[in-house]
């Protein structure tokens, strides 16, 4: 991760603060350790788009790997 700018540390100090973000964040943590139902797929999808817009976590460009060797 690259260094924050001004702007995005008081936007995350300010979010830090916030006591309804916490409840949410505390809400999730407690639904996901108490189900042992099974997960609608649906939904988990939602959810994790939802996550990925509030991180704002934008897809890396496609790089096409070329070559015939390859170790994992």
């Amino acid at each position: 991760m690259g260094m924050l700018s001004k702007k995005e540390k008081e936007e995350l100090l300010k979010l830090s603060k916030s006591l309804k973000l916490r409840e949410d964040f505390q809400n999730t943590k407690t639904n996901s350790l108490s189900k042992k139902e099974k997960i609608n797929l649906d939904d988990y999808i939602k959810f994790l788009t939802i996550t990925n817009a509030l991180i704002d976590n934008r897809p890396k460009p496609f790089k096409k790997i070329e070559g015939d060797n390859f170790a994992i």
